[in-house]
């Protein structure tokens, strides 16, 4: 049966962009999950603007996640086609509560073999 994922993201480096997440960095998903991206209180993020596939990189979501409703969520499905042991790096380019855009950050979603 599906799960869903939540990734908080407790921190982030206005400076190098680094997100400290719940799953610290990597989630282990199963083919037909969602993963839904929290902003975490007193985090230093103030909104996720975007959360897309690297270049070059297994895409793993049967769509790209989005933002959920007026919410500050984001939710993406993963694939329920998908090859197991397939790995994904992604981005997720946000900014702080004042507005500064940092580097965006790079962690990763893995597909349970």
């Amino acid at each position: 049966m599906p799960q869903n994922h939540n990734i908080t993201i407790t921190y982030g480096d206005p400076i190098t962009g680094i997100l400290t997440l719940s799953d610290r960095g990597q989630t282990d998903v199963d083919p037909g999950d969602t993963v839904t991206w929290m902003i975490g209180n007193n985090s230093g993020v103030g909104q996720i603007t975007a959360i897309s596939d690297d270049p070059n990189s297994t895409d793993v979501f049967s769509d790209d996640p989005s933002k959920v409703g007026g919410s500050n969520n984001w939710k993406g499905t993963i694939n329920p086609n998908i090859a197991r042991g397939s790995l994904e790096n992604y981005t997720i380019c946000w900014q702080t509560p004042s507005g500064a855009v940092p580097p965006c950050y790079d962690p990763k979603i893995q597909v349970n073999p």
